[in-house]
């Protein structure tokens, strides 16, 4: 079976194994894939809302502009990915992985995050704004520009992330409890348009 063959004939999307097939544009809203795999595919500009994914892999596949809002994803694997304008705006994240991803203006607003991670990737640009989060690891990953208004940075592991010019609210209440490194720090202060003299 291919997504193809679950879309037409209406049912759902189990075990598949897919490599190098072109589903761009394709609508999967409300789809339910599990325990599948996916190499070298592209979904370039196709809609996820609303899909629920269980244990499934997605390794060097392209979402450019792909739609996950609403969505509901429980151990799944983005390895390698180009993500670019994706967006998981109000979905249920639970034990994903992103590793060296490339994903600027990728969008998590109203997103809730639980045992999560996120490694080795470029997201500059992009938005975090009102997501709850339980257990969520940014790790080496650039963060440059991120808008953050409305998240409590509290509990959430940044080791090595850059933090240069992110956006959070006039009282900066989202800093509260927030652990962050020295240079972490600094480029906060610089975003609130301190100038650091010495």
């Amino acid at each position: 079976m291919t997504l193809r063959d679950a879309i037409s004939t209406d049912s759902d999307a189990e075990c598949i194994e897919e490599n190098g097939t072109a589903y761009d544009g394709e609508d999967f809203s409300d789809l339910i894939i599990r325990t599948s795999s996916f190499s070298s595919v592209s979904f370039a500009a196709s809609a996820f809302s609303k899909a629920t994914l269980t244990d499934v892999v997605f390794d060097s596949c392209d979402f450019t502009n792909a739609d996950f809002s609403d969505s509901s994803l429980l151990r799944v694997t983005f390895r390698s990915c180009r993500m670019t304008g994706v967006s998981f705006s109000s979905s249920r994240l639970r034990r994903i992985e992103i590793v060296n991803a490339s994903a600027r203006y990728i969008t998590f607003d109203h997103a809730q995050f639980n045992n999560s991670r996120i490694i080795d990737s470029d997201m500059p640009d992009s938005s975090f704004a009102e997501i709850s989060h339980r257990k969520l690891e940014i790790l080496n990953t650039d963060l440059a520009n991120v808008i953050f208004r409305n998240t409590h940075l509290a509990g959430i592991s940044f080791n090595n992330s850059s933090l240069d010019g992110i956006t959070i609210s006039e009282n900066m209440r989202e800093l509260k409890g927030a652990e962050l490194d020295i240079a972490q720090s600094m480029a906060v202060v610089r975003a609130l348009g301190v100038t650091i003299i010495g």
